[in-house]
């Protein structure tokens, strides 16, 4: 299966490609950005490792999951994913990660809707889930607002969300 290209009312999110490397490295290059990834700005060699993993282990383009670039009026603004989970192959990890300017506008959360709905509506996926850090309140709050719910702390400071198909279902 091709990864579709996925069409919101400001956004539109298309499958990440090899040429956009350079994109991710300067998306990573933000220290911001990265604060609750990894508490520091990436190297274009941090991104090349990154993203190697990502588009090889963690995507599965027969299944439908991977990665897309999502662009507001024509300029790419971020990336959102859902990833392959190794133990659940029926599960997604969802993901996403904006250009700081882009950041409270709404953005993250319209492309995390896109994809939930692909991943349930799509794909074979029965379980949407989501990790982030407790200080990443932004980003607890984009995953609660789209219907994700806590249901872990497998570490001190990390969180996992949650939604099967069944309670979008009833939520959509």
């Amino acid at each position: 299966m091709l990864l579709p290209r996925l069409d919101g009312p400001r956004l539109t999110l298309r499958p990440a490609r090899v040429d956009d490397l350079e994109f991710f490295a300067d998306l990573n290059s933000d220290a911001e950005v990265m604060a609750h990834v990894s508490g520091r700005a990436a190297s274009r060699s941090d991104t090349v490792e990154e993203w190697t993993r990502r588009v090889g282990e963690r995507s599965d383009r027969a299944a439908g999951l991977g990665y897309w670039v999502g662009s507001a009026d024509g300029r790419a603004i971020g990336r959102w994913g859902l990833g392959r989970t190794e133990s659940d192959p029926r599960a997604a990890e969802l993901g996403f990660r904006l250009r700081r300017e882009h950041w409270r506008k709404g953005f993250g959360a319209e492309g995390a809707r896109m994809l939930l709905a692909h991943a349930f509506t799509d794909l074979a996926v029965t379980r949407v889930w989501a990790g982030t850090v407790t200080a990443n309140i932004a980003s607890r709050r984009t995953l609660e607002a789209v219907g994700l719910e806590q249901v872990d702390e497998p570490s001190p400071g990390v969180l996992t969300f949650e939604v099967t198909r069944s309670q979008w279902r009833e939520r959509a």
